[in-house]
């Protein structure tokens, strides 16, 4: 397996930084077929591979797991995530 790892600080609070996050999370899942859902401040992807969005205070980290098939777009998919990130957190 691949791995994207990629942290982005904010300044907005938890909430709006949430809701930040998952406007980025909703413009990837069209592009790549993200499916998961939200656990307080975690979504949690599952399909069509694992992973997870952490929101904190301070944070979003996006965590991604490629799988086999997936390695090919691993630097498409983290160049979408890095500027998606920045476009939403400043």
């Amino acid at each position: 397996m691949a791995a994207i790892d990629i942290t982005k600080n904010h300044t907005l609070g938890k909430d709006t930084a949430r809701t930040k996050a998952n406007e980025v999370i909703d413009r990837i899942k069209g592009e790549y077929g993200i499916q998961g859902s939200w656990n307080g401040d975690v979504f949690t992807i599952t399909k069509p591979t694992e992973g997870r969005f952490t929101v904190t205070d301070t944070t979003v980290r996006c965590e991604i797991e490629l799988s086999f098939m997936m390695r090919a777009l691993k630097g498409k998919i983290e160049e979408k995530v890095k500027s998606e990130l920045q476009r939403a957190l400043g």
